[in-house]
């Protein structure tokens, strides 16, 4: 018996962050629609990020440094409850805080194609075991916010654009 492709729906939203569609994932990617994402900072105690190294697989950045966790926003999906599965689906961190820094909106082409996104933007700290989404994630490394921008050519440009957005909007 043939398995059933998964097939993953997107809420397709203008430039107000208003839902005007809905889309199968891969279309949203094939004709960069904007829609939305979530982006959840780790940290740990010495505010170090968890980094993780995507996949050759992934149809977004392949094999680029991420310092996020997260990912497209299902239809009918809030922001928070994306940021939780994520971090499950990708990490396996569950049942920690998480703290909201609002949304952003980033737009630019990358390796993979173009994107315009609305993110919702999360952190939380975590220093414990994880279990890594082999499909998503090929490893995982604790960088400072230094060395993420000495090597930021090898990373998303969202995902910058989440770490400036947080470092803005953070307390003092």
């Amino acid at each position: 018996m043939d398995k059933v492709p998964h097939v993953e729906w997107v809420d397709v939203v203008d430039e107000q962050d208003r839902v005007i569609g809905v889309a199968e994932r891969t279309r949203v990617r094939q004709e960069n629609l904007r829609h939305r994402a979530s982006y959840i900072l780790v940290l740990d105690e010495a505010g170090r990020v968890l980094v993780q190294r995507r996949t050759l697989s992934k149809d977004f950045c392949p094999g680029m440094l991420d310092a996020c966790a997260g990912g497209v926003v299902t239809t009918g999906e809030a922001m928070e409850p994306s940021a939780r599965r994520e971090l499950a689906e990708e990490l396996g961190i569950r049942d920690v805080p998480l703290h909201d820094f609002g949304t952003f909106y980033a737009e630019g082409e990358a390796s993979g194609g173009g994107y315009r996104v609305w993110g919702g933007l999360f952190s939380c700290h975590y220093r414990g075991p994880l279990q890594l989404q082999a499909e998503e994630v090929s490893e995982v490394h604790w960088m400072s916010l230094a060395e993420i921008t000495e090597r930021a050519d090898e990373f998303t440009p969202d995902s910058l654009l989440a770490i400036a957005t947080w470092q803005a909007r953070r307390p003092a």
